[in-house]
């Protein structure tokens, strides 16, 4: 006859079995709390250079530019041409000629170049320039308008200017400069009364006028 077990012993079975759950779930519970991580939120602070001497070094910062495609390239537009539409210009060139009316012979038309003239004055032309009245007038006029200067004369200052001139196509006198003086206000009085000389027969080259170089030499002399 088999014997029926109480409630209390049936209690007693579960508790063991309810505490070793128990200790599971606990252990389950411990592990999982050492296995949990906890982060902190943390800023990131850059180092900025404070002064110009300060030694922290910065990364520089590359950008790359879009290469952008260049531009399509233009296409000359290309209109035909209609066959049936007139030119603009309607002329006509006849080329025809009748046996009776004779060809004019073909003569081309040259430029007419513009004569070239060289403004280089020349030392000696084929014909010499000449003073009006010749040399012994000219000796004349210099000695009639040389005013012998004050200060030369105190210094007792004497010798020979030499001067250099150009006479032009025209006769008349011009670019009078200095090749060697004495001083004493001697070369400047020379130069203005060589400047004073009326105009000359200019020199002449192939039949034509040209400019010439002169060299005068004007004597100072105390008497």
């Amino acid at each position: 006859m088999e014997t029926k077990k109480s409630p209390k012993a049936n209690l007693e079975n579960k508790r063991l079995i309810f505490s070793q759950i128990g200790m599971v779930i606990a252990l389950a519970l411990v592990f999982f709390a050492f296995e949990y991580r906890t982060y902190e939120t943390r800023s990131l602070v850059l180092p900025m250079r404070t002064s110009v001497g300060d030694n922290t070094d910065l990364v520089p910062i590359t950008v790359h530019k879009k290469h952008e495609p260049p531009p399509p390239k233009q296409i000359a537009k290309i209109t035909p041409i209609d066959d049936h539409k007139q030119a603009d210009d309607p002329g006509i060139i006849d080329v025809s000629a009748s046996p009776d009316i004779p060809i004019p012979p073909f003569v081309p038309k040259l430029k007419q170049e513009n004569e070239l003239i060289d403004d280089t004055p020349i030392a000696i032309p084929e014909v010499m320039p000449e003073f009006p009245g010749g040399t012994a007038a000219l000796m004349a006029f210099l000695a009639n308008e040389i005013k012998y200067p004050p200060l030369a004369r105190e210094m007792n200052i004497t010798g020979i200017v030499y001067l250099g001139f150009v006479i032009e196509r025209d006769g008349s006198i011009s670019e009078v400069k200095l090749l060697r003086g004495i001083g004493g206000g001697c070369d400047q009085e020379a130069m203005r009364v060589v400047s004073l000389l009326p105009a000359w027969k200019p020199g002449m080259q192939a039949g034509q006028p040209v400019r010439v170089t002169y060299n005068l030499p004007v004597k100072f002399i105390l008497r």
